[in-house]
């Protein structure tokens, strides 16, 4: 029988997001000039900007994802309320080494500003919407993009050496260890 992991949703602080990632915002807004950044975004091969569509679909998930190429950003440019799941990275040279569901936390988004994830943490691969329509985001990535997808509920793991090309990913199968689904409250 599978589980049901209830996820509350937390805000978005620097400090409750700091172990798996940053804030993407300016905190200092002078009125005599203008201040440019630099942020730490890293990325292996090309970097690459996208949008995503997220409609609202609901809150359970079944799977997390997470990246070693890019520290993977987003920044949500309308819409809906939304909430990205995310748990720390584990160790990313081990494939099995994938979050309990008790470290998966939920976060509400600030949609006046961007988050960035570190490299390896795991996050739910939509951001989920709080009510209808949807939302848009700009994605900030990277082209290769070498991705490990776990599946909770079908208890496998999915490694691409390139997300979103034509390549068959290896599965490694985790034996029936989650049998989990996460669902988001309100």
């Amino acid at each position: 029988m599978t589980k049901v992991h209830k996820l509350i949703i937390e805000p978005m602080t620097e400090e409750s997001f700091e172990p798996y990632g940053r804030i993407v915002d300016y905190k200092d807004h002078p009125a005599d000039h203008r201040v440019i950044s630099s942020l730490p975004f890293e990325v292996d091969g090309k970097g690459t900007l996208g949008v995503i569509w997220q409609p609202y679909l609901g809150l359970t998930f079944r799977r997390l994802e997470r990246h070693f190429g890019v520290t993977q950003s987003f920044i949500q440019m309308s819409g809906s309320p939304a909430v990205v799941a995310v748990a720390e990275a584990t160790d990313m040279d081990d494939p099995l080494a994938t979050p309990d569901p008790e470290d998966v936390r939920a976060f509400l988004i600030d949609h006046t500003k961007g988050y960035m994830l570190n490299r390896g943490t795991w996050h739910s691969l939509n951001r989920f919407i709080l009510a209808p329509p949807g939302a848009t985001f700009a994605i900030l990535n990277s082209e290769p993009n070498p991705t490990q997808i776990v599946n909770y509920e079908q208890s496998h793991t999915l490694m691409y050496k390139n997300l979103g090309s034509s390549e068959t990913p290896t599965l490694i199968n985790l034996t029936g260890r989650y049998n989990t689904v996460f669902e988001i409250g309100l």
